[in-house]
């Protein structure tokens, strides 16, 4: 298959064709015909934080119903979180869990690898294990502070980890309840401190919601990731989201998270911490949002607003994933890579409505937010949304091997 339109390659945006064979971008060229492609060809994203429940949370998410959502927003691949009912914190676990997924993914589909009290002493074998056949987990996200013991690691303990390791920041000593609205209870303090406890070692930070992080990770060797509603919204919003307002790490102040989007630079990846409830759930306060379909399409909207720049935002929502975390053939429009693109039309920028979307139940923090959905997604070379119609699709896993 031959497309041709205008393409986001890295630093520029050149009118060229697209030669895709096998799955993959053969040749990249202007002497190449096609199929026209409306709008501007960005590479697909990578969701690298996503919690998609099932098993025994199946009434908040299920893998088949995430990934069509994922599809949806142009993400190519997601990788899955293990906090999961049960954790995954095993290999027989692990592999459980993937052999599962493989029955009902629509996007590429990786997972990582729970850290406990009791798997402490063997969560480096069981990785190494698990690479060597192929997967490509990281650990986490580690949580420093849960309402569970078990999963509440002792920061001191994170100096062992050899594998890239993922780490939710926020100490317990600085987290008074989760009652709503959870801001008022759990301080910037959690997260700051924690970050400055562990900066020194080679870490990705989860959702970093804090101006003070950002800055101590930018001068570290640390990685540091950010969410769409850290960057769209604040302690402010309580007033629209009400109940619903509660997520770990809370919202922040406007000046966090005015912060957070001036120097979007400082970020290195964007990723929605999909984390669905029921709305019972979260009227009751439980903590997390949905947000894997519409991820891509807000960051394009602040782009046509001129909120962000279109390069920074492909370099956070594609490239640097691939990079930190070793998705091979991922991340880039270049010759030899995976054809998983999305194209985005600009002049169809439109209000983000919870009943237009997939997820499980009809409920978004950005109800209302300028959007812009992919208008065609391909993924591994195959068109699989066009407009409003969607082709089944099999996702794979993803395999290093």
């Amino acid at each position: 298959m031959n497309i041709y339109g205008k393409i986001l390659m890295q630093n520029k945006i050149v009118t060229a064709g697209i030669k895709i064979e096998d799955g993959r971008i053969e040749k990249i060229s202007k002497q190449i015909d096609g199929k026209r492609i409306k709008g501007l060809i960005m590479p697909a994203g990578i969701d690298v934080h996503v919690h998609l429940r099932d098993f025994e949370e199946s009434h908040k998410e299920t893998i088949k119903n995430g990934t069509i959502s994922a599809l949806n927003g142009g993400i190519c691949l997601v990788v899955d979180q293990p906090n999961t009912r049960p954790f995954i914190d095993s290999e027989d676990r692990y592999l459980e869990r993937v052999r599962y997924a493989r029955k009902f993914i629509s996007v590429d589909y990786s997972l990582n690898i729970g850290l406990t009290r009791k798997n402490l002493d063997e969560i480096n074998e069981i990785v190494s294990g698990l690479k060597n056949r192929g997967f490509n987990p990281a650990i986490g996200e580690i949580f420093l502070q849960h309402d569970n013991p078990e999963y509440q690691i002792p920061a001191e303990r994170l100096k062992d980890t050899e594998h890239l390791s993922t780490i939710h920041a926020e100490l317990p000593e600085f987290v008074e309840s989760n009652r709503i609205p959870n801001f008022r209870f759990r301080m910037r303090e959690a997260e700051i401190k924690a970050v400055e406890m562990l900066s020194g070692k080679h870490f990705y930070f989860c959702h970093i919601s804090t101006k003070d992080s950002i800055e101590i990770i930018s001068k570290s060797n640390c990685y540091a990731e950010t969410t769409p509603h850290h960057l769209l919204l604040d302690e402010s919003h309580y007033a629209v989201l009400r109940e619903k307002v509660n997520v770990n790490p809370p919202l922040r102040t406007p000046e966090d998270r005015d912060f957070i989007m001036n120097n979007f630079f400082m970020v290195d990846v964007v990723a929605s911490d999909h984390a669905p409830h029921t709305l019972m759930e979260k009227e009751a306060g439980a903590s997390g949002y949905p947000g894997v379909e519409t991820l891509y399409p807000l960051l394009m909207g602040q782009v046509f607003y001129g909120k962000l720049n279109i390069f920074d935002v492909a370099e956070k929502i594609a490239e640097n994933p691939a990079r930190i975390f070793g998705f091979r053939g991922y991340g880039r429009i270049e010759e030899g890579n995976y054809a998983n693109l999305a194209t985005f039309d600009f002049s169809h920028v439109e209000k983000i409505r919870a009943e237009r979307l997939h997820f499980m139940h009809e409920w978004t923090p950005f109800e209302g937010f300028p959007g812009i959905f992919p208008h065609t997604v391909i993924l591994r070379g195959e068109i699989v949304k066009e407009g409003e119609n969607i082709t089944e699709f099999s996702g794979r896993v993803f395999s290093n091997l």
